[in-house]
């Protein structure tokens, strides 16, 4: 998949690309089908509000299901990853937000680099957050919301506008911040069914609403970063900062479904 001029000039301008349905409903169904084995798991890197709770975020899927490996190194995936940061690129951290029914929490306006930089010591925002829907993201069930025109290469920009604080759940950027951005660029509601792909940079601000309908909204997220911009710190587990910066190879872009067919042989 080869980006138009006008696709790179648009991430570039924008902050981000979105392409609905980018991936087969054959695709989509194999992704799905990984998820119950996903959730299941018992393990530091499944997120839970207590034991006894439903997972609401799950790290490393890429680790431990074979169709999440092949999804990441698609052409459709890593491949444009590649033409867009024009660099050797390794996947640092991937995690499925999994935004249940009637359950889905919100989360408030923020730029996932300043935890990057903070938390893991990544250099620069020189990286881009890849959002896979493995359902459907509708207007009423918390869709992702996207401040075009909002990234920024300047560390120090990204850093002073954003508290140091933990947690989504209390405001991190100020009113006024966020007003003269959205005045300049807009809120944009990333809505599309499963199978769309957005390609984020990691200084976008974005957040979401809480979902109060019955469906449930899962999206995985493919952070890459490039190899020459690897993680200096090494205080988060592996499953939030990948210490192997080992360049990604891509596959063939029918392998996610060949997989599948491997698997029920």
């Amino acid at each position: 998949m080869r980006l138009t001029k006008a696709q790179l000039d648009r991430y570039r301008n924008e902050g981000y690309l979105f392409f609905p349905e980018l991936l087969t409903s054959p695709e989509v169904a194999a992704l799905q089908s990984a998820i119950p084995e996903l959730v299941s798991r018992i393990g530091p890197e499944v997120k839970r509000e207590t034991p006894e709770s439903p997972p609401k975020i799950v790290y490393a899927p890429h680790k431990f299901s074979r169709q999440f490996d092949m999804l990441s190194r698609l052409p459709r995936t890593l491949g444009v990853v590649q033409q867009l940061l024009r660099d050797g690129i390794y996947l640092y951290q991937s995690r499925v937000n999994l935004k249940l029914p009637f359950a889905g929490d919100s989360w408030s306006w923020h730029q996932d680099y300043s935890a990057w930089n903070r938390g893991d010591g990544m250099p620069t925002p020189h990286a881009i957050m890849t959002a896979v829907f493995i359902e459907d993201c509708t207007p009423a069930n918390g869709p992702l919301l996207v401040i075009p025109k909002s990234h920024t290469e300047n560390v120090d920009e990204v850093l002073r506008r954003e508290a140091h604080v933990q947690g989504y759940e209390v405001q991190r950027i100020g009113n006024d911040v966020l007003a003269s951005l959205a005045s300049k660029g807009g809120i944009v509601d990333l809505c599309g069914p499963a199978g769309s792909v957005a390609f984020i940079h990691p200084t976008l601000i974005h957040g979401s609403a809480a979902n109060m309908t019955p469906w449930s909204r899962s999206i995985l997220y493919l952070n890459y970063n490039a190899v020459s911009n690897k993680t200096v710190a090494n205080k988060r587990p592996w499953f939030m900062n990948n210490q192997d910066a080992t360049p990604l190879e891509l596959v063939d872009d029918g392998d996610l479904v060949k997989q599948l067919s491997v698997m029920a042989a």
